[in-house]
């Protein structure tokens, strides 16, 4: 791998630290690289490991864009978390950048009285949420099913989409390399641990994913995005149907619904009274028709695209797959 960065550009994906942050630790010499005392400018690549004073990790392919993920060896996720845990858990290309906007605005605190702690969205990263989380006062983590009984206190907020969109979604976001990630060619799934995305079965060998997907026709590429989306549909099967820890809420549902949604979500998760009227200003402030064309995240957000694209063969395939998801959810089969 050639992903190269250096120690005043990272973004730890395990929630350890920031750029200001890991820029501070490396001033005062506490940070080790190789088991040497690391410089601001010094190259950091793929395979290095950093030795913090919470322990010790080894670089990951699959950040990009300043940024470079870690895995840990030799700190162990918590068996039991105590304290109040608050988090918001979906799936990408699912309102994702949309609630990291509302919860961010909420907990940065700039309308009067709303300041009361910092928002962390973790990616697709469990093992960053479950060491990180009891020091924010709102998490995010996509595409898994939390392990609530290691949660002294947790409340979980769930946004869902009709799978098959998630797949329309996803291919033409893939399709421009919108992220790093896509455009790694070989990838492993070490390399896609920031989107838990299964390498597809037909993407052939010294290509990417967006490489693919300009190449081949849409039928091949939205079994490779149905491929890629396998970690998630299993995660959708794994949650609890009836926790009173977690409260689901539909795309469908949600779209043109926003304020009333998130009026539902921040009484849910019991927030302060001025915190909860934050929230609702800001559900509807991003909301995503509003800012359509404003930014390239959101291409088209509308339900039910997969019927303008999915051919005969996808829709069986998809079904004989994954039609328990379907059915669980209470998404129509056809």
């Amino acid at each position: 791998m050639n992903d190269t960065h250096t120690l005043g550009g990272i973004v730890l994906h395990s929630g350890i630290t920031n750029q200001r942050g890991l820029d501070a630790a490396t001033a005062k010499g506490v940070v080790l690289l190789n088991s040497t005392p690391a410089n601001a400018g010094q190259r950091i690549n793929v395979g290095d490991e950093i030795q913090l004073s919470k322990g010790k990790y080894r670089v990951i392919s699959g950040g990009g864009e300043g940024r470079l993920q870690l895995e840990s060896i030799t700190q162990n996720t918590p068996e039991n978390i105590s304290g109040i845990t608050r988090v918001h858990c979906g799936y990408h290309k699912c309102l994702t950048e949309y609630s990291k906007k509302v919860y961010g605005g909420v907990c940065k605190g700039k309308l009067p009285g709303t300041s009361h702690g910092s928002f962390a969205h973790f990616f697709h990263r469990a093992d960053a949420f479950y060491n990180e989380c009891n020091q924010h006062y709102i998490n995010s983590v996509s595409g898994h099913a939390l392990e609530l009984d290691r949660f002294e206190d947790i409340r979980v907020v769930r946004f869902i989409r009709d799978p098959r969109d998630l797949i329309i979604s996803g291919y033409f976001y893939h399709k421009r390399a919108a992220e790093h990630w896509c455009a790694l060619k070989n990838p492993t799934e070490t390399d896609w641990a920031m989107v838990r995305g299964c390498i597809p079965r037909k993407l052939p060998s010294d290509i990417s994913l967006t490489e693919y997907l300009n190449c081949t026709s849409l039928e091949e590429g939205l079994i490779a995005e149905m491929d890629f989306r396998t970690h998630h549909y299993n995660s959708m099967l794994e949650w609890p149907r009836n926790d009173q820890r977690v409260r689901l809420y539909r795309y469908e549902d949600i779209m043109g619904n926003e304020g009333d949604t998130f009026r539902s979500i921040v009484n849910f998760l019991e927030l302060p009274l001025l915190t909860r009227i934050a929230g609702v200003h800001y559900s509807k402030r991003f909301r995503a028709k509003r800012n359509m064309g404003k930014t390239a995240h959101i291409r088209n957000p509308n339900s039910q695209q997969w019927r303008q694209h999915f051919t005969p063969t996808l829709t069986a395939m998809f079904k004989e797959r994954f039609s328990e998801v379907l059915q669980r959810y209470d998404y129509p089969l056809e």
